[in-house]
């Protein structure tokens, strides 16, 4: 199912809040290797295309605002797509935004630089359903022969990791749409999965989380959004990664227009709920696609819930912002967080094939705790997805990376049968090569995370520490079969070839008599015989 999807990014968002000047989907992911998200997502697809898509295309669509679409254009033609063809890709641009609110009598707020023109806000991701119809991509799709569309975030480096999984009960359910859930800490702000009585008719969807906690307490749970004894809230977080079939989603936009429901949430200054703090707007929140649904289609809307150290780790917060939430129990939400938890999501799956995968301690910059190590970059195509990961460590027994080491590993043809690692090794097989890890032992001084809060560089602002590559052993297994780096080439041993020759037939007579020409000599050894020394 992974090669019949067609999937959207959601990318609106600059970096600002996080101390950035671009648009987020540049991020690196990790330091390792700096790959950005957008060059992470599009490797991806790449990945499942090549071993899963018999040869057809999966198509990119991307949102973009006004702050980010020529940046985000730029970015793409820059890199030459990251290896995408350029007609995979569309980019669908929202629009200016509707006219904020100042209070509860929608007075329309004015630009308070020029009192001539109205202050303007974005009216939210749902619009994504708009555009996806208007502009004909979720039914070009379909004549394409795509079965699902896939929708992701702009920095969630976790986001496919549980992808082939959740096709798969969207599949066997039959459902129209799949959200993707996980365990939520009360008061984090995802929204929550709750289910909504009135009367004989219920609902099943997602109660954005500055609601949810207001929505208890008004319906006689006085204690509001709190932690069970599992130590979450019962209600799972959703993490806007959604699943549609695609045939469906078409009629019902075909039917909708794409038109989502919308509603205002303003943060008030007073008590009496009078005030707000800032203008506000009408907006809509793409999850909220099933209440367009009718009669059967209702009852094919599914949650799937998850592991969320497997499928969400976004990167949305400042540094300092994430150190209150994780004083609170909450994950940070930060650069930090975001690239550990990409690392230890790999060693989960590793340790789960039975890898030796050891565990660092915490560190902590910035005030974020995370994990030291180790540092497992698994590119997408040496893995597209986690149950690869068995074809490509046949012995897993045999695999043990220290707590401190790094390894990255790119290439389909690779193969890692044994290995000892403690530092950092990159391995790469180039695309047409083959390569096998075999009896490798690696000891050097590695990559070490150090402290750094005086930075210029934006990237390492935000983490809070820079990586030093102090030593890399690096192996390169080339397309010509040669090898670069210090790794024997095994050649297979040529056998010696044997050799038949004709060699005359000896004929040997009765010695104990003489020879036809010794007759007339007579018996010159005396009847005896003859020992020489």
């Amino acid at each position: 199912e992974v090669g019949k999807c067609g999937f959207v990014l959601v990318a609106g968002g600059l970096g600002e809040r996080l101390g950035y000047g671009d648009i987020k989907i540049g991020l690196p992911t990790e330091l390792a290797t700096e790959t950005s998200y957008i060059q992470f997502y599009i490797e991806t697809i790449l990945a499942f295309q090549s071993r899963y898509a018999l040869g057809k295309k999966l198509p990119l669509c991307i949102m973009t605002s006004g702050d980010t679409n020529e940046k985000t254009v730029a970015l793409l033609s820059k890199n030459n797509h990251f290896g995408m063809d350029k007609d995979q890709i569309t980019i669908v641009q929202q629009g200016k935004g509707v006219p904020a609110l100042t209070d509860n009598d929608a007075h329309i707020a004015l630009n308070p630089d020029n009192p001539y023109e109205i202050q303007m806000k974005p009216h939210g991701h749902g619009d994504i359903h708009v555009l996806l119809h208007s502009h004909g991509v979720a039914k070009s799709w379909l004549e394409q022969g795509m079965k699902w569309t896939v929708f992701f975030q702009d920095t969630n480096g976790l986001a496919f990791h549980t992808l082939a999984l959740s096709l798969g009960v969207s599949s066997k359910l039959g459902l129209i749409m799949n959200s993707i859930t996980c365990p939520r800490k009360a008061k984090q702000a995802i929204g929550g999965i709750a289910k909504l009585t009135k009367g004989d008719q219920e609902m099943t969807i997602n109660v954005e989380y500055n609601q949810l906690d207001p929505l208890f307490r008004a319906t006689g749970h006085d204690d509001g959004d709190v932690n069970d004894a599992s130590g979450f809230s019962p209600f799972p977080g959703n993490i806007n990664q959604l699943l549609f079939n695609l045939e469906s989603y078409v009629q019902v936009l075909e039917r909708t227009k794409g038109v989502m429901p919308e509603f205002v949430n303003p943060k008030y200054k007073d008590a009496e709920k009078t005030i707000f703090k800032k203008p506000t707007r009408l907006e809509c929140m793409m999850q909220d696609f099933p209440t367009t649904l009718e009669g059967d289609e209702t009852v094919k809307v599914g949650f799937t819930s998850l592991a969320s150290e497997l499928c969400f780790s976004p990167v949305k917060n400042t540094t300092e912002d994430g150190a209150a939430l994780q004083a609170k129990g909450s994950p940070p939400g930060v650069a930090a967080s975001g690239e550990a938890d990409q690392s230890s999501a790999m060693c989960i799956l590793l340790r789960s094939i039975g890898c030796d995968v050891q565990e660092g301690g915490k560190v902590t910059f910035g005030g974020i705790d995370i994990i030291s190590g180790p540092d497992c970059v698994l590119k997408p195509s040496f893995a597209a997805c986690a149950t690869e990961l068995k074809k490509k460590f046949p012995n897993p027994s045999a695999v043990k990376i220290s707590e401190r080491s790094s390894l990255v590993l790119s290439g389909d043809g690779l193969v890692i049968e044994s290995l000892e690692l403690d530092g950092a090794l990159v391995v790469e097989c180039e695309a047409g090569a083959s390569g096998v890890i075999r009896d490798l032992s690696i000891t050097n001084k590695g990559w070490v995370k150090v402290a750094d809060m005086t930075s210029e560089d934006e990237v390492i602002q935000m983490r809070g520490y820079r990586l030093t590559k102090f030593k890399t052993e690096k192996i390169v297994f080339k397309q010509d079969g040669s090898i670069e780096g210090n790794y024997p080439i095994e050649l297979p041993v040529e056998e010696t070839p044997v050799v038949e020759r004709s060699v005359p037939e000896t004929i040997v007579g009765d010695l104990s008599k003489p020879a036809s020409e010794e007759e007339k000599e007579g018996d010159t050894l005396c009847g005896g015989a003859c020992v020489i020394l």
